[in-house]
């Protein structure tokens, strides 16, 4: 499970996809945001084709890139353990704390190693 989910947040961080076509290469996040644009000036068509090509690539990154976070997320929703989890959690962030344990707190200041005592002090007691 927490190799599944290590994966998830992995791809949902860092999931990127990269293409290349025609001279022109994308690296391109889940999130949309491109990480790379190359053009190998050789092989690259010219003209208005060429910015086509490139929002196209773009979006195909992206889509390949969202894919596979969608497709971590499934199989993290498909352990049974994180389906008992979120059904044990439910409506958790609605619902308000309880309320802390009671603690019996058995120190007493006459337990403090610290505490300076007088010799000719009276008792307190």
């Amino acid at each position: 499970m927490a190799m599944k989910m290590d994966r998830m947040a992995e791809a949902m961080s860092n999931g990127h996809v990269a293409l290349r076509v025609e001279g022109v290469y994308v690296d391109v996040y889940a999130s949309g945001q491109v990480r790379a644009v190359a053009v190998d000036e050789e092989l690259a068509p010219r003209g208005a084709r060429l910015g086509t090509l490139i929002a196209d690539l773009i979006n195909k990154a992206r889509e390949q890139a969202q894919a596979q976070v969608a497709e971590s997320v499934r199989a993290v929703q498909a352990d049974p353990r994180i389906a008992g989890i979120i059904e044990q959690v439910g409506d958790a962030p609605e619902r308000s704390l309880p309320a802390p344990a009671a603690v019996d707190d058995p120190w007493d200041d006459d337990d403090d190693p610290f505490r300076r005592r007088s010799r000719i002090a009276a008792p307190d007691w």
